[in-house]
């Protein structure tokens, strides 16, 4: 079966948010009398939704989680208007994509960040053209890990499992796509919490353009396969792309 729909991951994946992300923690951290954190830091408590990085944030610096949800909310406030003041696309990622729509792959992002965020982000970027979906944190009532939003994209796109790819930067990305019998693929240069090797993907991609690379003449059943270990890194470079 041919090769579809690829779903995308945004933070860590398309675009590189951290500053933005940093900027917006830092305020509602001041705003709490506490100190701030560095940008290696955020970039460590990003990928989970809005609610999970406030409150690893607030426990960084030993504060106490009992009023998160008006924390979070005020996040929100201080984030969404500038959301793509300093947020920028990885390397090659509209190119890629615009190479993708014309090989006819439709394209969507499932992301655990909010709706309006993210279409803030695409749309300042000039990468909202791109997709035919969009399915945020707080579009459903679930977010990955959970298969949810995945399943939901494959639907607006009109594509099987067995017809979609996966790609993403974390362990979230690999869990939901595996629930959702999905092949998937991570870049090496996200957010993750450890080594994209050990996130047990189908594949790691060096970069965004390797996508390009990935998918020429393979339908997800060849895509799908043993993620690589260091051990086979070193010998050959065949798990990756």
């Amino acid at each position: 079966m041919r090769l579809k729909a690829i779903l995308f991951d945004l933070d860590g994946t398309l675009v590189d948010s951290a500053a933005d992300l940093q900027d917006a923690l830092n305020a509602l951290l001041a705003e709490e009398g506490l100190a701030p954190l560095d940008l290696q830091a955020v970039k460590g408590m990003v990928g989970d939704g809005v609610a999970k990085l406030v409150e690893r944030g607030l426990t960084a610096r030993g504060a106490g989680l009992d009023r998160l949800p008006a924390r979070v909310a005020r996040f929100m406030e201080l984030y969404e208007p500038n959301a793509a003041r300093l947020t920028r696309p990885y390397p090659l990622v509209a190119d890629t994509l615009e190479s993708l729509r014309q090989r006819g792959l439709r394209l969507a992002v499932v992301t655990n960040k909010p709706h309006a965020a993210t279409m803030r982000i695409l749309g300042a970027l000039d990468l909202a053209r791109f997709f035919d979906a969009v399915v945020g944190g707080d579009t459903l009532g679930r977010r990955k890990p959970d298969p949810a939003p995945l399943l939901h994209a494959m639907r607006a796109l009109d594509a099987a499992p067995a017809e979609t790819l996966m790609v993403g930067d974390n362990h979230h990305d690999v869990a939901a796509a595996r629930a959702a019998g999905v092949p998937v693929a991570v870049v090496a240069y996200g957010y993750a919490r450890k080594p994209a090797a050990e996130l047990g993907a189908d594949r790691v991609l060096d970069s965004f353009a390797a996508v390009r690379r990935l998918v020429d003449g393979r339908s997800p059943a060849t895509i799908r396969s043993r993620a690589p270990t260091p051990s086979s890194r070193r010998a050959r470079r065949g798990g990756r792309a």
